[in-house]
């Protein structure tokens, strides 16, 4: 019997002790950065992009058509499909702009549209849409991030167009922009999911999601495909490394393969948008209020750079100008800054009322007063007081852009504000030490009416400056709702004329955008239906009128050269008819029925109703996506 088999020996456990220090000559020929680079290349086998099954390229073919053509050709609402021979999938058409409308448009939103929604360097767009251009007439390949991001400027320009007749561009009458806008905005959605399905996503793929997200969210509200767009913006920036920008020193300027700082600097800006925006959203009504999606300690991004546009220039170095200059980012940087605030609220705030009870009310107290520091902080030329506002108006003749983004950026932060305090705002009628919140709350929302007339003031068109203000209609909305809560449940606080009077200003706001806004009809018809919803009769209303409110759409004689089936795509488009409907007259029959059953519903109930109105503003698509499941035609108005 032989000598057993021994097993191998056990591994002995490692020395005690600090490590030994690596040699010099291993330290030489592994330096840190090629092992991190060597491991980050291992750890992502698997995630790269290989698509499977890919589609062909051949899948969509290109139509050059003026803005008139495509009006004048019925049935066109979203790209024209064509089935081909002996092929299974069908052939998708996507209609441009000639070249010299394609200029004239981009023109107009670099004018128009971009001061609030700046993350496109134009130098760099107006190149690519002279390559696509040659492409297109060399019969190249077209870089479909790129068509989507022009295709995505052009509905947006159209947009506005058709809020107006311009005898100065005849190519774009209002009713002929409304139809290229909705076709525009659907290829550009069509080849942003052809594009994702078959290719990386890069820089243009994430711009044309934020400015798509921007016309769905004057269009339609933050709906749920705004949010799916926005979404995925954030998906593709993370895998484009955009939260890792600044992470290493390796990606300095002495580095072979550093891009220039103009590239950085832009993938900086487009960064900061989303994330800003995400934040801001976590304290907005919707599903998405109380969340955010990216946690700032998972992110190495340095803040944008207070520079003109005119100052990046390729191969030069950048120099930051102070702060109390005004430059073309100056309003994205204090965006930035008030959206770190919101972050900040939603760390701290309960995501469900029920638990107020355990939040000390002192950290309210707090972070209300970053509030109240970053508007006391702001440049003078973003201040709304009236000695600020005379001081700078030669600023403002120099920087006219500046002007809308003082009155976006006081709407927002009031707006915001005030979802600080509302759920304190109910409760002061039995909890005296919430005072504070009331009188925030209360000042905020005057402050948003306020604001709102001094645009109408300052602007030469008043249906520009709704059109031009991010949401301005919601901020109205969302003050007007403050006002009638405080005017309805804390009924023992005196003025009472004053308060209905500023009640009845606010409503008087929201009826005038009704005629130009299917967003503020919108929110007219939500607040009846959730007041009736919550038991709050309307007595003095005719029987028909206590179901929902319709408002009378245009008719097809309304848009000249329209097929039928398009003018419902196209109604949201034109100022809303004229249907003897008085919504003030409704408010006043409202009033007596809030006064008397305010202080007779439970706190949760009045939570409920501001829960309610909160979300209208996220859900207004399901009324058009419901009329037929497979329409992807965005609800424009």
């Amino acid at each position: 019997m032989g000598t057993p088999k021994q097993d191998p020996p056990l591994p002995r456990d490692a020395p005690s002790g600090p490590p030994s220090r690596p040699s010099s000559t291993l330290a030489c020929l592994s330096p840190a950065s090629e092992y991190e680079e060597a491991l980050h290349n291992l750890e992502e086998a698997g995630t790269r992009e290989v698509h499977w099954p890919t589609a062909g390229a051949s899948d969509i073919e290109f139509q050059i058509l003026t803005t008139k053509q495509m009006a004048n050709t019925p049935g066109i609402t979203q790209g024209v499909t064509t089935k081909r021979p002996n092929y299974q999938t069908p052939l998708k058409s996507v209609m441009l702009p000639p070249k010299d409308e394609a200029s004239m448009l981009l023109d107009y939103y670099v004018k128009h549209v971009d001061e609030l929604q700046h993350v496109l360097f134009v130098p760099h767009l107006r190149t690519v849409m002279e390559k696509l251009y040659a492409n297109l007439h060399q019969r190249l390949s077209i870089a479909y991030g790129q068509l989507a991001l022009l295709l995505t400027v052009f509905a947006s320009s159209a947009a506005m167009f058709s809020h107006f007749s311009c005898d100065r561009i005849a190519q774009f009458p209002p009713s002929s922009a409304a139809h290229a806008s909705l076709v525009w905005a659907n290829s550009a959605l069509e080849v942003m999911e052809f594009s994702r399905r078959t290719a990386a996503g890069g820089l243009e793929e994430i711009q044309a999601a934020i400015l798509m997200a921007f016309l769905l969210y004057h269009v339609e509200g933050f709906s749920a495909r705004s949010r799916r767009l926005f979404a995925g913006a954030i998906s593709t920036a993370r895998d484009m490394g955009l939260h890792k920008l600044d992470a290493t020193p390796s990606q300095s300027s002495n580095s072979p393969k550093a891009a220039d700082p103009v590239d950085i600097e832009i993938q900086r800006r487009v960064w900061w948008h989303v994330v800003a925006t995400d934040w801001l959203l976590g304290l907005s009504g919707g599903p998405q209020e109380g969340t955010y999606f990216i946690q700032p300690r998972h992110f190495r991004v340095n803040m944008p750079l207070n520079i003109n546009d005119s100052d990046l220039m390729y191969r030069r170095p950048l120099v930051e100008r102070p702060s109390s200059e005004p430059t073309t980012m100056s309003y994205y940087i204090q965006r930035i800054k008030l959206a770190d605030i919101c972050r900040c609220v939603v760390d701290v705030m309960p995501m469900f009322n029920v638990s107020l009870t355990s939040l000390d009310y002192q950290q309210i107290i707090e972070l209300d007063g970053k509030f109240e520091a970053f508007l006391d902080d702001l440049p003078i030329f973003f201040k709304i007081d009236d000695k600020s506002r005379r001081e700078t108006e030669g600023i403002m003749r120099d920087n006219p852009n500046i002007n809308i983004q003082r009155y976006a950026l006081g709407m927002i932060a009031r707006t915001r504000r005030c979802k600080l305090h509302q759920p304190f705002l109910i409760r002061r009628s039995v909890e005296s030490h919430y005072t504070y919140s009331r009188e925030i709350s209360l000042s905020s929302a005057r402050c948003v009416i306020h604001l709102k007339r001094l645009v109408e003031k300052e602007f030469d068109s008043v249906l520009l400056a709704n059109v031009k203000m991010t949401g301005v209609v919601y901020h109205v909305f969302m003050a007007t709702i403050v006002l009638v809560m405080d005017l309805c449940f804390n009924k023992n606080e005196g003025d009472d004329d004053k308060r209905k009077a500023e009640v009845r200003e606010a409503c008087a706001i929201l009826e005038e955008a009704a005629g130009q806004s299917s967003l503020a009809r919108e929110f007219l018809n939500s607040l009846m239906d959730i007041l009736r919803k919550h038991k709050v009769h309307l007595h003095h209303l005719p029987p028909e009128a206590a179901s929902k409110t319709e408002i009378k759409q245009p008719d097809a004689q309304n848009a000249p050269g329209l097929a039928a089936p398009d003018v419902e795509l196209l109604q949201n488009f034109f100022p809303a008819q004229d249907t003897g409907r008085n919504y003030l007259s409704d408010f006043d029959a409202i009033w007596t029925d809030y006064v008397e059953l305010g202080p007779n519903m439970d706190m949760p109930e009045w939570d409920n109703l501001f829960a309610d109105l909160d979300s209208r503003f996220t859900v207004s698509e399901t009324v058009t996506q419901g009329r037929d499941p497979s329409h992807k035609v965005p609800r424009m108005g």
